[in-house]
């Protein structure tokens, strides 16, 4: 089991994403290859700053859609959320990010993933899980 930090645009067009329930991503994301069944992530929402809510990955789907520019298939995964938990209201970042590695020593938010799929360590997931509320999803059921 590996944790995740996977950003959530409010405004996902072009993206079959649906909150709490599927998590669309191409292969032309970086990480695309690192997310399986059975790992746990939280959910950030870029621009606002914040956790929004956590779960459990579980089927992943595949469909090849197209070919880019430069002739490399391009395939769409669709990604089955289970366990998932909501985080209401939403933790702020900035509130938590002394207790996050990839961010605690950094000036404001720096650091903080840009990219869609962000693998993170567990003591992170642990720190984030307890500040969000979420920590049931450390166990294993």
């Amino acid at each position: 089991m590996a944790f995740f930090w996977l950003n959530q645009r409010e405004d996902y067009q072009g993206y079959g994403d649906v909150e709490g329930e599927v998590y669309n991503y191409r292969s032309n994301v970086p990480g695309h290859r690192k997310l399986s069944a059975g790992d746990r992530f939280v959910y950030y929402r870029p621009k606002k700053y914040v956790i929004f809510g956590g779960g459990t990955i579980g089927e992943i789907e595949t469909e090849t859609t197209d070919v880019d520019e430069e002739g490399y298939v391009l395939t769409e995964y669709y990604a089955y959320i289970n366990e998932y938990r909501e985080v209401d209201p939403p933790v702020p970042v900035r509130d938590i990010k002394h207790e996050i590695s990839f961010l605690k020593d950094r000036d404001g938010l720096r650091g903080v993933p840009q990219n869609s799929i962000y693998e993170i360590d567990c003591a992170d997931f642990k720190a984030i899980a307890a500040a969000a509320g979420i920590e049931e999803l450390l166990s294993d059921k």
